[in-house]
């Protein structure tokens, strides 16, 4: 896995754990004032991006929310007695050639010039 990430990710990975522990060492209390102020600011905007609103609407915060009714959807009769179609088989051979007067002028042409040639 660490053969995916460049070694200088790595490094400044290693200094920020190194910068983060001393500083945890030398002042524990603002260290986890501003983690957790952190991590609250991190789930607000979490909530702020999927519901479009800051705080999740709490029990008698904003517009009383209204029971939902469930409606069972009545099967659809007919749609159960139509089977589907199968597709009919296809042809041995789609393709056709159409004949015309197009080959017969050019084959023409070609007899006349090996007539002409030969004689």
């Amino acid at each position: 896995m660490l053969r995916r990430i460049p070694p200088v990710i790595l490094i400044v990975i290693v200094l920020a754990i190194y910068g983060f522990l001393i500083t945890l060492i030398n002042d524990p209390v603002s260290t986890i004032v501003i983690l957790g102020l952190s991590v609250v600011l991190f789930l607000v905007v979490r909530n702020y991006l999927q519901t479009g609103s800051f705080f999740s609407q709490g029990a008698g915060a904003g517009k009383p929310k209204q029971p939902k009714v469930k409606v069972k959807p009545k099967p659809s009769i007919a749609r159960q007695a139509v089977k589907k179609q199968s597709t009919p088989p296809r042809k041995d051979h789609p393709f056709r050639v159409i004949e015309g007067s197009k080959g017969k002028q050019k084959e023409k042409q070609d007899e006349k010039s090996q007539n002409n040639i030969s004689h």
